[in-house]
């Protein structure tokens, strides 16, 4: 699938390139829907509070979606109008479940595409932007899926977190799976920027 209008930002934990990335999409962000449902079986989740005071700091007025209680309803009204969906980290296969119980996949799937939306995802965020969230699964993640397709946004898989003692983890997934789907595991001072059909892996911490 080509998704030419197509802008994400695909981070592993730093943000520190997010400023730059939100600078240069093609409409000046003043909206931004933040969903923080994949950390929502953590006992705290700072990352979430920090990512919202930086879309502040921005300009940005940020919008909290929780898709573990959203309708498709509360999902058209919160998408209306924003320029910027962050989706946070946490459990992978949690978030996937509640994104098609929600019906997220579908509405912003279709509005990343065509260039209405830019997506920003961080960790398990970044990851439901590939094609499938097979390579994620954990035994203590508490979502419960059929399927682990993902949004299908880019042709690849971002593995995050590398430099926390995943480099090997990260390399036999990618001969495993590689023939499959392209891997790109990324440390937490990096993001993956997406323009279109092209992207380059960001300094980010």
């Amino acid at each position: 699938m080509t998704f030419l209008a197509a802008r994400l930002f695909l981070g592993s934990a730093g943000l520190g390139a997010l400023p730059a990335w939100l600078g240069s999409l093609p409409v000046v962000p003043r909206r931004a829907v933040l969903i923080p449902t994949a950390a929502n079986p953590l006992p705290s989740a700072p990352f979430v509070g920090v990512a919202a005071e930086l879309l502040g700091t921005e300009g940005v007025a940020v919008d909290v979606l929780d898709l573990e209680r959203a309708a498709g309803d509360d999902l058209r009204r919160a998408l209306d109008g924003a320029q910027v969906v962050l989706v946070t980290g946490g459990y992978p296969i949690f978030l996937l479940e509640h994104v098609r119980r929600s019906g997220f996949d579908r509405l912003a799937a279709t509005a990343v595409a065509d260039g209405s939306l830019a997506y920003a995802g961080i960790s398990a965020g970044a990851a439901l932007a590939g094609p499938d969230l097979r390579a994620l699964q954990a035994a203590d993640d508490p979502g419960t899926v059929d399927s682990t397709a993902g949004l299908g946004l880019v042709p690849f898989v971002v593995l995050p977190h590398r430099n926390r003692g995943r480099a090997a983890r990260h390399d036999r997934l990618a001969r495993e799976l590689g023939g499959t789907w392209r891997m790109i595991s990324i440390n937490d001072d990096q993001a993956v920027g997406v323009a279109g059909d092209a992207f380059e892996i960001l300094d980010s911490g």
